[in-house]
């Protein structure tokens, strides 16, 4: 239901986005200096009555995406929700606000606000990478990382369901799954390691008919072809992650090296810039 929901939202924000954009092309492309005389630069303008409200609303997205640090490290907020549901607001907040930050910017770049502006990009994609990383450490329903020895429990579960219920020998899936080259990949530098983990999920549809033609040798009925492959893709995925669990958590540890810095300086020149505006007087509507 939520992962309907988020689509849903996601859908409405950017035809909103889009219309806003289409809207304001024709400003959007006048020269800096003939954009006073332009008949919508009284609405799309930075401090215009659209402008404005765009930045306002996409200031507080920004803002927003703070529940989620506060949810995760806050013993208070424990209780308000699974951290995989913040982690959506998050992402979303995260994407939507400096959308509408650069529609606020009417795409006019001086300064120091392009200090921050570049730095909220690279805060926005770099959130894109970090989400992919996330998802790639073993968690439970909630969104809480599982331990070593929960993942390796999983693994032994799924080898035991196809041994139980399908009666496939523990020594043939095992060495089915030695047949791709994941232990290969604990030996790469942890640099190369986001190409490796791109090109793993890009073979999924290779890797399934794969397993599916095992599973066709080995004599299961078509019927169960498609459940029993399903399996093994996910007993094959959590190999993935237990071979290459501490570069995992080490990647994900360099990535918030790289990011954490970035979004301090979009938030710190943020502040200022809406603080220097109000004092100045150019408040919305009123």
């Amino acid at each position: 239901m939520t992962k309907w929901f988020f689509r849903f939202l996601y859908m409405l924000s950017f035809l909103f986005i889009g219309g806003i954009f289409y809207t304001a092309l024709p400003y959007y492309a006048t020269p800096y200096t003939q954009r006073p005389f332009h008949s919508l630069h009284t609405w799309f303008k930075p401090g215009g009555l659209v402008g404005h409200g765009l930045g306002i609303v996409g200031s507080l997205m920004m803002i927003f995406m703070l529940g989620y640090s506060l949810r995760k490290r806050v013993r208070l907020f424990h209780r308000w929700g699974t951290l995989s549901s913040w982690l959506n607001v998050h992402i979303y907040f995260g994407i939507i606000g400096p959308l509408l930050v650069v529609l606020h910017s009417s795409f006019k770049l001086n300064g120091i606000i392009s200090v921050s502006f570049w730095s909220m990009l690279i805060v926005m994609f770099s959130g894109i990478v970090g989400r992919y990383l996330y998802l790639k450490i073993p968690r439970d329903f909630s969104g809480e990382e599982l331990t070593l020895k929960s993942v390796q429990e999983q693994a032994e579960r799924l080898v035991h369901q196809l041994n139980e219920q399908y009666n496939i020998p523990r020594e043939k899936v095992r060495s089915f799954l030695d047949s791709f080259p994941i232990q290969q990949m604990e030996q790469k530098p942890v640099v190369l390691l986001w190409f490796y983990l791109l090109f793993f999920d890009m073979q999924k549809a290779r890797i399934f008919r794969k397993i599916r033609l095992w599973l066709q040798h080995e004599g299961v009925p078509k019927t169960k072809q498609k459940l029993l492959a399903q399996l093994v893709w996910q007993r094959l995925q959590i190999e993935f992650k237990l071979v290459l669990w501490n570069k995992i958590h080490l990647l994900f540890h360099y990535w918030h090296v790289f990011h954490k810095p970035f979004a301090i300086i979009m938030y710190l020149i943020m502040l200022v810039h809406v603080g220097i505006a109000v004092w100045l007087g150019y408040t919305w509507i009123f």
